[in-house]
């Protein structure tokens, strides 16, 4: 993998995850059935308090590597977490296509019984290259012809991200981002970094996917939801009178 792992701060995941669980109310449904796929799952820890919210919802995790995959198969284990719509961590590097091919092969061959209704990234987008992120949308896009079979429901399906952003127009929210993005963030690779909401909105438009809202969130952070652009419907062809 050509860029380092950043690790949340303490205490960041406990402090975040009741306000990101209001926030994906806005677009999971109660009694919503399916499945919900969340990149960059890292410990487990927000993706477990989503399984126990919405339990008619089955839960797919991934995480970079082997290391943090055992991980988190540890802590299930030594806790004894067993939710029946959790289901283990799968290894999903961006740029490995073999990944994405695994992950295709679970929607083709039933492993996961439809395609994804939403997609979850917390806290992601700025802990990787800028190239990854249309990786992302390419792979989910519901227009890209050599997607097949589609991981993301090509009706009305969503992507949702969570983090720290700038502002579209390049410049810092506060002081404390600025410091965070160069002294912490970029400190760990120049690869990495803060981006505006705007750059990847375009990004997402390319694929297929429109802005649908934004929420401001505690401590700087916005919460963002892109959804499936409608597709055109074919009109029915007129029949010419004799």
């Amino acid at each position: 993998m050509s860029y380092p792992s950043v690790r949340t701060t303490e205490g960041t995941i406990e402090r975040n995850k009741a306000p990101i669980i209001e926030a994906l109310s806005s677009v999971i449904q109660d009694d919503e059935k399916g499945n919900i796929l969340e990149f960059g799952s890292g410990t487990y820890e927000h993706i477990e308090g989503f399984a126990r919210k919405w339990e008619n919802i089955i839960w797919w995790g991934t995480v970079r590597d082997d290391y943090e995959q055992n991980l988190v198969s540890t802590r299930l284990e030594e806790q004894n977490i067993r939710l029946s719509n959790l289901r283990q961590p799968r290894i999903v590097d961006f740029e490995n296509s073999q990944h994405w091919d695994s992950l295709n092969a679970g929607v083709k061959y039933g492993h996961v019984s439809k395609p994804f209704i939403g997609v979850i990234l917390i806290n992601v987008i700025h802990c990787c290259p800028i190239t990854l992120p249309e990786e992302v949308f390419k792979r989910l896009s519901p227009i890209n012809p050599s997607s097949c079979p589609k991981l993301i429901d090509t009706s009305k399906g969503w992507i949702a991200t969570y983090g720290p952003w700038l502002n579209d127009d390049g410049t810092y929210k506060s002081e404390g981002d600025e410091k965070f993005d160069k002294e912490y963030i970029k400190s760990k690779s120049p690869l990495l970094g803060l981006r505006t909401i705007k750059s990847i909105t375009e990004i997402a438009n390319k694929w297929g996917f429109i802005e649908e809202s934004r929420k401001e969130m505690p401590k700087g952070n916005t919460f963002i939801v892109w959804r499936v652009k409608p597709q055109p419907q074919p009109q029915p062809q007129s029949q010419s009178s004799l």
